[in-house]
């Protein structure tokens, strides 16, 4: 496709997200997608009539011929075509279930090319040589969730009789801002909103576990020949009594809506599960502005949402702090998610540990207004069906969550849609904790006082899924720490002899780690950076805060702690300042010095702090990732860069390309 003419801007800031995460390899590259199905009338309708529809529909709405390229500098913008050709319809005779669905699998899983491919793919199951069904698959980049109502009502406004000869114009927005404009706002008038979010962030991402899920582990990295096996199990709840309680529930309690209850007894849930007594929640937010209330565009934002779960609080007060923290996280769910990679990237770095974000809470905007119907009736009067359970398939190729709930409501029954992370829940625990939430949400409604009740006496009477950890565990900074592992971990130092991790009190930070190692005292930064190399692949591991070294190890008993030293600072010794060329890793080490030097210049001086220490941004991390590529290397990521390890653990991953042994990097000019 010819990308000559059209409109050009900046993204904005919901499309980033997508943008950064496309060259985040799943192992292909490939943008997030979403699907609409749309059925035609009873006879069908001729196939020139629904393309000329899907034609105009494209025309209305910039966001479905919209591509999303990188400049020479390595930066994304958005460009909208003038000019460009409707989709090719994939096609399919027969109309059923099966095959409406291998349509959609035939759109769906052929990686898409945000940067050159439309955004849009269409399929047609064919009945009598009529469509009968159209199948849609959009790039999430281009179009959010609540989109998709938009384009259903305009492709059959586009499908009526009086539309089919006044199709619509490219001056026929009908009123809407589209997503240029809203980017350009953005990127102009939007400073002091976007720095209270990113306050707003800081906060959360300053008191988050470093994992929620200290058990996780990614099963791509353990074994490359699963990635075509799902990584997560997902189970779908259908209650038409759970409806009737979350009714039941609002009324009651003026001020909480069914968002309010159900954040809480997920999170609830969550902290169970984790047995982590706080919780830092991903929200979505459509973000759908008067101006853009019925735009076509990505508009939704992830928010963070922390939530106080402690033992012995009342589900009411724990209710009316989550209440109020997602309200805060509205008014703060617009700004770039680039920033927003940059500021967790330099926290990480001064906490010393790795932040995994993958807890999701994703409830309906419509979800309230679905609860003003009936719930659904059969059986003799007065009996609901009993609420469903059913195991289904999830496409997600990722794996940068560990538990989603989605909520939805619709002919008087609530779903929840649980997906997890195969290392974080089995699907039997999967259908636990669903029961257990729904006893809890029921029980409340039957019984006013449960709101009395402490988060720990909730988790025990209804059976919601725990975790414990051993011995060898300690909790610090908000999270698990696997300390027989880190002790472990450091004693692969050269130079160190024997390690013991220990818990202290130390005045500003509360219970920190002492890392009590035998050994020359020389290897103390060489230490630090192995740990916080060991990271990457172990989110159950945080840098101890203080290193103690002596010739002999104490036995265990009360420490006193001295302040530590932020983690940022290296020693000014000539370790701390060694050229790519003076590391173990050779060609690989030059390979990134060299890709840094191309993309960001000559200010990374040291393979042995990290990228975001030296001045490093996210919106770069990508060119210098493709930087790497063309040098004849593969394997680190923009994720990798990113992270609070030193850069030669990045360089440390770079393997020769199959191909390109005969190629050597070369310093750039």
């Amino acid at each position: 496709m010819s990308l000559d003419g059209g409109v050009r801007g900046p993204l904005m800031w919901s499309q980033e997200m997508y943008w950064y995460q496309y060259h985040l390899p799943l192992p292909v590259t490939d943008s997030a997608k979403i699907q609409l199905v749309v059925r035609m009338p009873d006879a069908g309708l001729p196939e020139g009539l629904v393309t000329g529809a899907i034609e105009k529909l494209m025309l209305r709405h910039e966001a479905l011929r919209t591509v999303y390229p990188t400049d020479s500098s390595g930066k994304p913008f958005q460009l909208v075509l003038d000019e460009f050709e409707t989709p090719v319809p994939l096609r399919r005779d027969g109309n059923d279930l099966e095959d409406i669905t291998a349509v959609f699998h035939s759109l769906f899983f052929p990686p898409m090319d945000q940067a050159t491919e439309l955004p849009l793919r269409v399929g047609y199951t064919l009945k009598d040589r009529r469509v009968a069904t159209v199948i849609l698959v959009l790039n999430h980049i281009s179009v959010d969730a609540a989109s998709l109502g938009q384009i259903r009502s305009d492709l059959i406004s586009c499908l009526d009789a009086d539309s089919r000869d006044s199709p619509f114009s490219l001056k026929d927005q009908g009123g809407n801002t589209q997503p240029l404009a809203v980017a350009r706002q953005q990127s102009t008038a939007w400073a002091s909103l976007h720095e209270r979010s990113m306050q707003h962030c800081e906060r959360a991402l300053s008191i988050s576990p470093a994992a929620q899920f200290p058990h996780f582990q990614s099963i791509a990295s353990r074994d490359p020949r699963k990635d075509f096996v799902s990584h997560y199990h997902r189970v779908a709840l259908r209650s038409s009594n759970l409806f009737s309680a979350l009714q039941e529930l609002t009324t009651r309690n003026a001020g909480f809506n069914a968002t309010n209850h159900l954040f809480t007894a997920f999170a609830v849930a969550v902290s169970a599960l984790s047995g982590i007594p706080n919780a830092t929640l991903r929200m979505n937010f459509s973000n759908r502005f008067r101006e853009v209330r019925r735009s076509v565009g990505c508009f939704f934002q992830e928010t963070l949402v922390p939530a106080d779960l402690s033992p012995q609080l009342s589900i009411r007060q724990v209710m009316v702090d989550t209440r109020q923290s997602i309200r805060v996280a509205t008014r703060h769910a617009q700004y770039s998610y680039l920033a927003f990679r940059d500021r967790k990237a330099k926290i990480e770095a001064h906490r010393g540990l790795s932040i995994r974000l993958g807890t999701v809470f994703n409830c309906s905007d419509r979800l309230e207004r679905s609860l003003r119907g009936p719930a659904s009736q059969s059986g003799a009067a007065g009996e609901r069906p009993k609420s469903t359970m059913e195991r289904l398939d999830c496409l997600w190729r990722d794996e940068y969550t560990d538990l989603c709930l989605r909520v939805s409501a619709s002919g008087g029954k609530v779903h929840l849609d649980l997906i997890a992370h195969r290392s974080v829940m089995e699907q039997a625990q999967i259908e636990k904790m669903l029961s257990a939430m729904e006893l809890f949400l029921i029980a409340w409604a039957n019984d006013p006082d449960l709101a009395g009740s402490a988060v720990t006496d909730v988790v025990e009477r209804f059976g919601l899924p725990t975790s414990a950890y051993g011995e060898k565990w300690a909790f610090v900074d908000n999270s698990w720490v696997d300390t027989a592992k880190l002790a472990q971990t450091l004693r692969s130092v050269e130079g160190v002899e024997a390690a013991v991790i220990t818990v202290a009190g130390q005045p500003s930070r509360g219970r920190i780690l002492v890392a009590h190692v035998a050994g020359n005292p020389r290897s103390e930064y060489e230490a630090r950076a192995h740990v916080l190399a060991a990271l990457r692949e172990n989110v159950d591991l945080v840098c101890p805060h203080e290193f103690v070294w002596s010739e002999r190890l104490p036995e265990s008993g009360p420490v006193t702690a001295v302040e530590p030293a932020p983690y940022g600072d290296a020693p000014e010794t000539a370790d701390a300042s060694r050229s790519a060329e003076d590391h173990d890793g050779g060609a690989g080490c030059t390979a990134l010095a060299t890709a840094l030097e191309a993309v960001a210049g000559d200010g990374f001086g040291t393979m042995d702090r990290s990228y975001i220490q030296q001045g490093g941004t996210a919106v770069m991390a990508p060119a210098v990732i493709n930087q790497v590529h063309r040098l004849g290397f593969e394997g680190p990521t923009p994720d990798d860069l990113l992270g609070p390890w030193p850069l030669r653990t990045v360089a440390e991953l770079c393997t020769r390309r199959v191909g390109s042994e005969n190629s050597s990097p070369t310093p750039a000019s």
